[in-house]
């Protein structure tokens, strides 16, 4: 019969172990003394890294406090200049690309949109992970809508859409796609933008706006009235006289006075020729001359007022031309006493 294997009594089972522990810890302190200076290296460089990453991190963030005031102090001050200095100073910082956008604002606000247009171009290129990215790219699309470029303002809608599926301005943009549609004619491709704006993203503040876009589509375009014809210019008015107070007496230019007829050549007798005798002179007619008219007293005036117009004046009396009474002949000689 085989013998058994014999198991190691309970005395002998702690010494096995010991003497192996004994004997690792040995061979560990062992090669710690051979690689010490490789693990004290090591450690060095990892607390170097680690410092580095510190200093590092503590550098950006005071730096980025910086830009931070600096874009504060330049939006305060509301210059294109101040804000350009924000990006020499700061470049490729989350401020600087602020202040871009800030700047698009102030030229917009100026009037300049071809100048807001290319800010905003600088912005999407030059800032493609900046939180404020999509916001960027909606305001290019709408600098682009209202222009009327219809193509480039699709393109930046839907990158604002794949920019941020979920973000605050996707529902919006879906809206203003629906708006291009029916721009075009596509009042079935506007429908399903405005529905998506809602179904997509429910409970966005857009929700309102999109529902009154669909109502409207619904009722349709109001046909159009033709404007009335402008009225024609008034006539020109004429040039009013005044009428002469009541009781006045109407105003008569007096005609010419008439020349004098020429005296009638004396009447002689066929029978007795009388001897010449020098005519008297005739007397000068005298042109009568018209009575002035009695003076009224002055009357006040009174409120000006349609009044009709006046009665037209009488014509003057044509004054009868004086007459002229011939002279008287002269009596004929007596005649000679006879011798």
């Amino acid at each position: 019969m085989a013998d058994a294997p014999q198991k190691p009594t309970p005395s002998e089972e702690p010494k096995n172990l010991d003497a192996l522990a004994a004997s690792e810890a040995s061979g560990v302190v062992d090669a710690i003394d051979r690689h010490r200076t490789k693990i004290l290296a090591a450690i060095a460089i990892g607390a170097i890294v680690l410092c580095a990453i510190l200093v590092g991190a503590q550098l950006k963030k005071q730096k980025h406090l910086a830009a931070a005031a600096a874009y504060t102090s330049a939006v305060s001050k509301g210059e294109i200049a101040a804000l350009d200095g924000v990006l020499v100073d700061f470049p490729g910082s989350i401020p600087a690309g602020n202040a871009l956008l800030s700047k698009a604002e102030l030229q917009i606000d100026q009037g300049k949109p071809e100048d807001a247009r290319a800010t905003l171009e600088r912005f999407t290129s030059e800032f493609k992970s900046h939180p404020r990215h999509a916001q960027g790219l909606f305001a290019l699309a709408n600098l682009y809508h209202t222009s009327g470029d219809a193509e480039k303002a699709k393109s930046h809608y839907e990158q604002v859409i794949a920019a941020q599926p979920d973000g605050e301005l996707t529902p919006l943009a879906r809206i203003r796609l629906g708006d291009l549609a029916l721009e075009a004619g596509d009042a079935k491709s506007a429908d399903q933008r405005y529905q998506e704006s809602y179904t997509l993203h429910p409970g966005n503040p857009f929700f309102e706006y999109a529902e009154e876009k669909i109502a409207l589509l619904k009722v349709g375009n109001p046909t159009e009235i033709e404007k009335p014809a402008p009225p024609a210019p008034p006539a020109a008015e004429a040039p009013k006289t005044e009428a002469p107070a009541p009781g006045a007496a109407p105003a008569v230019t007096p005609a010419p006075a008439p020349a004098p007829a020429p005296a009638p050549a004396p009447a002689t007798s066929p029978a007795v020729t009388p001897a010449p005798a020098a005519p008297a002179p005739a007397e000068a007619p005298k042109a009568a001359t018209p009575a002035p008219a009695p003076a009224t007293p002055a009357q006040p005036e009174t409120p000006k007022a349609e009044t009709p117009a006046p009665a037209p004046a009488p014509a003057p009396e044509k004054p009868e031309a004086p007459k002229v009474e011939a002279p008287a002949p002269a009596p004929a000689p007596a005649p000679a006493p006879a011798q």
